[in-house]
């Protein structure tokens, strides 16, 4: 034994059995803390994946809707990627649950120690957390909505019309999107259990747009003054005047009268007469006749001596011209004044009476002498006025261009809600108003019946088909104001033993009807949706009053809506000011909403005039059929669709009510692929608004 332990040669049996405890714990703690590690990073990540797949399953419903298919969504996800006793793992236990819209996810498995178990180590318990939600980003989203009549229809299988579900599913929208209760929907309404509770992070830029369409589309009072023409032409009427061919004569004001020369005139001295009458004369009176002697009469002192001025009266002398022609445009009157100057002396005359013992008379008596009449002679001059007098005789219907640049209040640089044009009573001006639409700029006509193939690519004439071309000077690159009260039709009129009616016959020609014909021209039919609105934040008061107040009626024009629902939201267009903020990042959405197929009717006083009379689509040369301007607004609407589309716009498509199949794939063709809804009922729709809203919002995990 001594030798045994004194022999060196075996020690390396003692040293690896003393350096195998130690290797031990080494080796297996790697090994063992590599299993920990894989185990939880495949836990996390099927919890991740349940998360998400449970929270875009909720999309902007509940939790627990379709029998808490969410939940079931999320736990079969987790079980695909972590199954159970995976690593070694037991006691797996996973949930999942949702507060305040985001799903929250927990998870843990015990796994056992493998080769730590040799120094007393025991199983670890691994867990993990994880939480999913739908974050919006910075977006900005139009409305493009049919508002025609036909909205005022029920909708499938309710009471409730088409246009009250509508609103109704705005309303969710933006519930969902913006997380803000509207008061006048119930959560019900939404398909929720109760309504928002939570925010948007306060970074994001959430904005939304209208632009509501039917025969028309409102956006005047969007652009500039200057964007708007000033003169237009319209199918309207001017009144006839008819003019007397013979004036008649009146006289304007009377010239002061101006001096054209005088004559003096010497008059000879007058004999001595009797006053007849007692002379005053410095408060003495001079009796004019006294019985006296002649010695007593000759001492009497007669008054003085006298110089007197007399004038007399302006006489009124001619008149040139006596009687006018029309070419007379002056009347010179011609007056005269006399002043009369003389020396008046007087004396008394002792008259010796026939019987000399009784006495004479002694009278007084007067002269004239130095006497001199002046004549003053003047002129004045009155206007002459010739008149023809003018009546009203008829209207004359027929295309009227109107200065209707009044309707622009530079000074505020805002537009006016109605203009003059003399339209009214006799052809005397009359208010015209005007509520927002317009009338296009110019298109590119047709050169045949088909406009299936004109539209593909646009044709460069078509200015009002460009989205972003600004207007310049050339009013045909500019818009102007969609006037009603302007408008009327052209039929012929006849003529049936004096009794003049209006014919079925339409016509280009004028139109002239009298006064006293008892003949009226018919107005097409219009309509002015509710007016169109660029992006803005919206309190969600104003968003519902806005959506509250939208207006039905008229017939259906996809083409209007689209276009200017792109026009308004493009970043580089009219409104890149609004649209294309520095350094912001902007998902731009569309969501073009229609209950029906297009329906034009070619007597429809529309963007493009009045299609029966202004042709500005179509040839010339025929009346379009209405058949004609469906293919013509389909072909133009799909135009619309790929290049909105082409400006990287997502472009959803809801088809709400029983619309054709025909009209459905149309409105699939122009959606952005995987983009279209059918929505037969007011309960779908809001679903389908619903969805849009789930699909804009960005799913991202937080935890």
């Amino acid at each position: 034994m001594s030798r045994l332990l004194k022999n060196e040669e075996g020690n390396i049996i003692a040293i690896l059995a003393a350096a195998v405890i130690p290797v031990i714990g080494l080796v297996g703690g790697a090994l063992d803390m590599s299993r920990l590690y894989l185990t939880q990073a495949r836990l996390q990540g099927a919890c991740d994946a349940g998360a998400l797949i449970g929270r875009k399953t909720m999309g902007v419903g509940t939790w627990a809707a379709n029998g808490g298919n969410a939940d079931t969504q999320a736990q079969t996800l987790f079980d695909q990627n972590f199954e159970d006793g995976a690593y070694g793992s037991t006691g797996l236990v996973r949930s999942f649950s949702e507060t305040g819209g985001n799903v929250v996810g927990l998870a843990s498995a015990s796994v056992p120690m493998a080769l730590m178990q040799v120094l007393g180590a025991g199983s670890k318990v691994v867990s993990v957390r994880c939480q999913a939600e739908l974050r919006i980003p910075n977006s900005d989203v139009m409305f493009v909505l049919d508002t025609t009549g036909s909205m005022n229809d029920p909708a499938s299988g309710s009471a409730e019309t088409k246009i009250s579900g509508l609103r109704k599913a705005v309303k969710c929208f933006y519930e969902a999107l913006e997380k803000q209760n509207i008061t006048d929907i119930a959560p019900a309404d939404c398909g929720e259990t109760s309504d928002p509770s939570t925010t948007n992070s306060g970074g994001v830029q959430l904005r939304f747009g209208f632009v509501p369409y039917a025969i028309n589309v409102n956006v005047g009072r969007l652009l500039p003054l200057e964007y708007m023409a000033d003169q237009w032409t319209y199918q309207s009427r001017a009144a006839d005047i008819v003019t007397d061919p013979t004036p008649s004569v009146t006289y304007g004001t009377e010239s002061a009268a101006t001096s054209v020369g005088t004559d003096n005139i010497a008059v000879a001295n007058t004999d001595w007469a009797d006053t007849s009458q007692d002379i005053v004369q410095n408060r003495v009176t001079y009796a004019w006749n006294a019985s006296t002697t002649s010695t007593e009469c000759a001492r009497l002192s007669p008054p003085g001596t006298r110089t007197t001025t007399t004038t007399g009266p302006t006489e009124f002398i001619a008149q040139t011209p006596v009687v006018p022609v029309e070419s007379d445009t002056i009347s010179t009157k011609t007056y005269a004044q006399d002043t009369t100057t003389s020396t008046r002396s007087y004396r008394y005359f002792f008259s010796a009476n026939s019987n000399p013992k009784k006495k004479g008379i002694c009278k007084l008596q007067f002269r004239d002498t130095a006497q001199n009449i002046r004549t003053s002679t003047t002129q004045t001059t009155t206007p002459i006025i010739w008149t023809r007098n003018s009546y009203f005789s008829g209207w004359t219907y027929k295309p009227v261009t109107f200065n209707v640049s009044s309707l622009k209040d530079a000074a505020s640089n805002t537009y006016r809600a109605a203009l003059q044009l003399p339209l009214g009573t006799n052809g005397a001006n009359m208010s015209v108003s005007w509520n927002g639409c317009i009338e296009e700029r110019q298109t590119y006509r047709g050169p045949d019946n088909d406009p299936s193939d004109d539209w593909n690519p646009i044709p460069a004439s078509a200015f009002d088909m460009d989205i972003d071309m600004a207007p310049t000077a050339d009013a045909a690159t500019q818009w102007s104001p969609m006037l009603t009260a302007a408008i009327w039709e052209r039929y012929l009129v006849t003529d049936i033993a004096g009794v003049k009616t209006r014919s079925a016959t339409r016509t280009l020609d004028d139109v002239f009807v009298g006064r006293n014909d008892g003949v009226n021209m018919p107005v097409p039919s219009s309509n002015c949706p509710s007016a169109a609105r660029t992006f803005q934040t919206w309190t969600p008061t104003d968003f519902r009053n806005y959506i509250n107040e939208l207006s039905t009626g008229g017939n259906t024009y996809h083409d209007i809506g689209l276009l200017w629902g792109a026009r308004i939201m493009s970043p580089t267009g009219l409104f890149a000011a609004l649209n294309a903020p520095d350094n912001v990042t902007i998902e731009r959405h569309m969501v073009f909403m229609t209950d029906g197929e297009t329906n034009v009717i070619n007597d429809d006083y529309a963007s493009y005039g009045v299609h029966w009379y202004d042709r500005r689509q179509t040839p010339i040369s025929s009346a379009p059929a209405n058949s004609q301007l469906n293919s013509l607004t389909d072909a133009r609407s799909a135009a619309l669709c790929t290049a909105i589309k082409n400006k990287n716009i997502n472009l959803w498509v809801v088809s709400y009510g029983n619309v054709g199949s025909a009209t459905n794939d149309r409105l699939r063709a122009c959606a952005t692929p995987g983009k279209f809804f059918e929505a037969a009922s007011v309960s779908s729709l809001v679903s389908n608004f619903k969805a849009i809203a789930a699909e804009i919002s960005a799913l991202r995990l937080t935890q």
